[in-house]
């Protein structure tokens, strides 16, 4: 209910105007009584009107407080999303993390089962091979031996056969459990941080909701304010509280790969040439540029190319593969250090929101070289579901505009 305010201002003028006509007419015996209770008419209705105002402004005054309490709680709730939206993160850094243990595990019980596969037909070839040997196979070439040395050798050599034949089967036996084991574990905990993502996602919801409901209160209390302006007072500390844990994210990545570069870079690591080449070959659109204000209003930290899911996505020069894997809202990510070019300048280069990583950290690249795949891993954002890699190109440990640099 919107509350109607009397002017103290609009009233004072009616006041002294009736006591202006009041003292401005003659001063007769007869009318002394009449003027005397005009006055106190006057006076009446001032001072009613004065109580009136000075009951509004109590009534604005609590509406007020109960104006500040709900913002007080929603910044509440907004500490909490805060602290949710960390844990969602590191949820699902964990379960992309897992999810790369499970495929290493997968491709290598593959590999394993199929060294398996080859050795155990191998050992058929053999035992086929024996039994058409002339004479009746093994035993007609037992049969056919001229002396004990020739029996005891041969005989020794199908013992031996036999024995490095099962000596490889079981190696390869006993690795294939040991890594239908580590599957196995690796699966288990992906399952449990999506179960931990999925439980962070519920607790976010409530909050949004709890929020949502202070913030349709928060609008009721303070009527006097736009339903634009209440929403923007509430929505402001959930957008700080996620700008914030954006901002702690980002400088945590930052010093992640700021010391994987001073790690990799050597003196030996030499950029021989500053032509660099586009890190895809085919995308859609530039969608957003360095420096250009991303979601949370704050500089975009590097050039996004909106491309379709799976699109490869390669080096732009040759260097070490110097950070791998997922972290925090850039989600699968790769860095390239470069080394030192002759201007003196120290080169890296940053893929992120890859679908999968395709390199090692340690590993050697050349330029054009596979790094990975476009996808939409950490915290993206767009139509299509938001596939696109985030490239970043850091002179010297500092961000700068890839575009000066690679062409597009």
């Amino acid at each position: 209910m919107r509350t109607t305010f009397l002017s103290f201002a609009a009233l004072l003028p009616a006041a002294l105007l009736l006591a202006g006509t009041v003292l401005a007419l003659p001063v007769q015996a007869a009318r002394e009584q009449d003027l005397e209770t005009q006055k106190q008419q006057a006076q009446q209705e001032y001072e009613t009107a004065q109580e009136t105002l000075e009951d509004l402004q109590g009534q604005t005054q609590q509406a007020q407080q109960q104006v500040e309490t709900l913002q007080g709680e929603v910044g509440a709730i907004a500490a909490q999303l805060e602290g949710v939206y960390a844990a969602l993160q590191e949820a699902q850094r964990i379960q992309l993390e897992q999810q790369a243990n499970y495929e290493q595990a997968d491709a290598a019980l593959q590999q394993t089962q199929a060294e398996y596969e080859a050795s155990r037909a191998r050992c058929k070839e053999q035992l086929s091979a024996m039994q058409k040997l002339d004479g009746g196979g093994a035993i007609g070439l037992l049969a056919q031996a001229d002396s004990l040395y020739q029996l005891l050798t041969f005989t020794d050599a199908l013992r031996q056969i036999s024995a490095k034949n099962n000596e490889i089967l079981q190696e390869l036996a006993a690795r294939s459990a040991a890594l239908e084991q580590a599957r196995q574990e690796a699966e288990t905990a992906r399952l449990q941080a999506e179960a931990a993502a999925a439980a962070l996602e519920q607790q976010q919801a409530a909050l949004d909701g709890t929020r949502r409901e202070l913030q349709e209160a928060l609008q009721d209390a303070n009527d006097d304010l736009s339903e634009q302006q209440a929403a923007e007072q509430a929505q402001a500390a959930v957008t700080e509280a996620a700008r914030k844990a954006y901002e702690e994210a980002t400088a945590a990545l930052d010093a992640y790969v700021r010391a994987q570069s001073d790690r990799y870079t050597t003196d030996a690591l030499i950029l021989t040439s500053l032509e660099f080449r586009c890190p895809l070959d085919s995308y859609g659109s530039i969608t957003t540029r360095f420096s250009e204000p991303d979601p949370w209003g704050v500089p975009h930290r590097g050039t996004d190319f909106a491309a379709p899911n799976g699109t490869p996505i390669y080096a732009v020069a040759a260097g070490v593969i110097s950070a791998a894997g997922p972290v925090n809202s850039y989600g699968n990510c790769v860095q390239v250090s470069h080394g030192t070019a002759s201007d003196g300048s120290r080169y890296d280069s940053l893929y992120a929101h890859m679908s999968r990583i395709a390199v090692s950290q340690g590993q050697q690249v050349r330029q054009g070289d596979l790094l990975g795949y476009v996808g939409n891993t950490g915290n993206v954002y767009g139509a299509n579901g938001g596939y696109h890699l985030h490239l970043e190109l850091r002179i010297n440990g500092v961000r700068t505009d890839p575009l000066a640099y690679i062409p597009h």
